[in-house]
């Protein structure tokens, strides 16, 4: 009984403290990029940011999406990009984080070199990579599939045992004849093997089955704090990514040559290719929500831990003036 109160006067302590931390006037915002391709959208935010508000605005590269949520949870970083499903599970499980926007719409590919198989019909008895278990690639391709009566297992085989990169070697290499993947690492093996075709449109496909036009593939999310707090440099951010979007779609040789010298772990060679298959976007968070639903709609069809169990309520959609 003592050691619990203990535990329950540190708890109520440490909560305190993070609030009085937030409270107070914050000397920098902390935005997290993370490296490779998934970071080509922010780049120009990042340049333009540290250049003209060094003392409001400070950069932070990471390895992973993992990476960002635990730098958000702990308080490190202010912001960041995330999985749209990851977003949703942290909200509901009580994380102070807030949607910003969409900037990452449906990019995932299904590539084979077999030029029998036209349609996700013609899967059925096949062994199909598929890149990341439980991930968009792997939900979107299951809930299409369930649409044209396949079912996982029982008419295909899923393998997840390969990362991104290796899938694309072993289709390039030809060890791979089906595989679901997502750009850029898609448009890199076709590069390699001239043979590798993509016959199914899996937004077309998207499309027929959710009358939504796309679905989004990245949610850039900040601590509700930050938006309560410090709603001016909140909107800068936004304004400030808005732009780095246009700019990536506009001058892809610009962004890569930033991104390189930036040190994001892709050269400007492989961003300049990356960059126009990306599907980077940018729509507010409280003009996605259909979007997002619908998405967030097929996680909870296969697994509803993976969303948080419920669609999160309207407050997970901040809005800024």
């Amino acid at each position: 009984m003592k050691r619990s109160m203990i535990f329950l006067v540190a708890l109520f302590l440490l909560l305190a403290s993070i609030s009085i931390l937030y409270a107070l006037p914050k000397d920098k915002i902390a935005v997290s990029v993370i490296r490779g391709p998934s970071g080509l959208s922010s780049v120009w935010m990042m340049s333009e940011l540290s250049r003209t508000s060094p003392n409001e605005f400070e950069f932070i590269s990471v390895a992973s999406a993992d990476m960002v949520v635990a730098k958000l949870l702990n308080g490190e970083i202010d912001a960041g990009v995330l999985p749209v499903n990851v977003a949703a599970k942290l909200y509901n499980a009580g994380a102070p984080i807030r949607a910003l926007a969409v900037v990452g719409n449906g990019m995932v590919k299904f590539l084979t070199t077999d030029p029998k198989l036209q349609s996700l019909t013609d899967c059925k008895g096949k062994t199909i990579y598929i890149a990341g278990q439980k991930a968009t690639p792997d939900y979107i391709f299951q809930f299409l599939c369930a649409q044209k009566g396949l079912q996982i297992e029982r008419d295909y085989t899923a393998i997840y045992s390969l990362a991104y990169p290796e899938i694309a070697a072993g289709l390039a290499s030809g060890k791979i004849s089906y595989a679901v993947l997502p750009e850029p690492f898609a448009t890199q093996a076709i590069l390699k093997n001239p043979a590798i075709i993509a016959p199914i449109d899996i937004t077309k496909e998207w499309q027929i089955a959710t009358n939504q036009t796309d679905y989004p593939m990245s949610l850039f999310v900040a601590r509700k704090e930050l938006i309560e707090l410090h709603p001016d440099k909140a909107r800068i951010l936004l304004d400030s990514y808005r732009a780095s979007v246009q700019k990536a779609i506009e001058d892809p040789q610009m962004i890569a040559k930033l991104a390189e010298n930036l040190d994001l772990g892709i050269s400007a060679q492989v961003a300049i290719i990356a960059i126009p298959n990306s599907n980077f976007v940018f729509i507010e968070a409280s003009q996605s929500i259909q979007s997002i639903e619908a998405l967030l709609s097929v996680f909870l069809k296969f697994d509803p831990t993976s969303v948080g169990g419920v669609l999160p309520s309207r407050s997970f959609y901040a809005q800024i003036r």
